[in-house]
This record gives C-alpha cells, structure tokens and sequence, in this order.
C-alpha cells in the first residue's frame, strides 16, 4: 500500500521523477513567477490539487522570465466542449491588445471533435503551430490529459504531441514567420473557455 501512495505522489508532481533536466514553470501550489497579459487578470487563474486552472477569459498569463531555446512539456485538458486555448512561444515583453498568435508563435490547444470547430483550417487544429503549419496528424484525447513537448531552436520549432511528431517547421520558410523573435515570454492562453494545466516545465539551451 505504501508503495502505491509514494507511486502516485510522483505522478502527480509538476514534474516526473525522472525528468531531472526540466525545471517547472508551474510550481503546482501557486502562480509565483507568472503574470497575467492582455487585459487578463490573476483572479482568471487558481491552483486545485496540484492543477493550474484558467477559467473563460480573453486573456492570458506569461511567465516573468524570457527563454531563447529550449524544450517545454505542458500537459492540458480541456475540461468542457469546443474548448479552445493554446501555449504562446518567443512573446516579446510589449503591451499589445492582440494575441501573440500574430507577433510571436502559438501551439494550438483546441477540441478537435468539438461540432464548432468542424470547418477549420488545418493550422488551426490542435497541435498546429497556428497560422503557419498544421499538425500532421490528429492526436486530441477529449476529456484526457495531453501532452505537448515544444522544442525551440533556432529556426526550428519542433512538436511532439502524446508522443507523436506533429510539427517540424523552420521559421525561415515562412516569410512573416522568419521575422518573429527567437527569445520571449512563454504563455498559458485563456480563450473563451476553460482549461487546465497539470505539468509546465522546460529544459533550457539559452536564454
């Protein structure tokens, strides 16, 4: 019995055990080294049993510290239908009243399924590094966790979703693309809808 209570413990970290090369951004206790952007406020977010939870809002929360390269694992659930959020990449630290979608970079989280979002683009299905290049192939688990692992390079941007590589873009090819930053802010969108976070952690190569 006590073997299963240390077993579940570790699961439900921030972040695994085994995992020694990421440090968490969420801490699973509160929003230290995070702030809200776009008109969004802290009070859209709270911590439940170890679970960043953002609830309907049009704005979203960035961390305080700017990253260049790296890889980041973010676990999410969207908890209700036609859920809609997504994790912003290379922000830079301006006040804007647009989403960073269209300055900087955005990995879409969206319910696949949801009978609103029938009739997309595919760069605008989950997974998809928005705007520009779309998921190779569908991965949504709807009422489940599931993971991104989002690996920033360079030019390159990287996606792995439940452990399939569903990105492989360089920004280069894309000419509105290649002129966004290669450092920034990372952020947690609250789009309309709820969502929740389990793990946000990174594996820095620069900063």
């Amino acid at each position: 019995m006590k073997r299963c209570a240390i077993l579940v413990l570790l699961l439900a970290g921030p972040v695994a055990a085994q995992d020694k090369d990421f440090t968490p951004l969420f801490n699973g206790k509160n929003l230290d080294g995070w702030q809200p952007k776009l008109g969004g406020k802290l009070e859209d977010w709270s911590v439940k049993d170890g679970v960043l939870v953002g609830k309907a809002g049009r704005g979203w929360l960035a961390t305080t510290k700017m990253y260049g390269d790296y890889v980041l694992r973010v676990t999410w659930k969207l908890p209700t239908k036609n859920g809609n959020s997504g994790v912003f990449l290379r922000v830079p630290d301006v006040e804007a009243k647009i989403s960073p979608s269209n300055y900087a970079m955005e990995i879409q989280i969206l319910d696949d399924d949801g009978a609103s979002y029938r009739k997309l683009k595919p760069y605008q299905y989950s997974g998809s590094l928005y705007h520009f290049f779309p998921r190779a192939k569908a991965m949504y688990k709807p009422g489940d966790w599931n993971t991104f692992e989002i690996t920033c390079r360079g030019d390159k941007v990287i996606v792995v979703y439940n452990g399939a590589k569903v990105v492989d873009a360089d920004m280069t090819k894309f000419p509105e693309l290649a002129k966004r930053p290669r450092r920034g802010l990372i952020g947690l969108q609250n789009h309309g809808s709820a969502v929740e976070f389990r793990e946000v952690a990174i594996k820095v190569s620069s900063q």
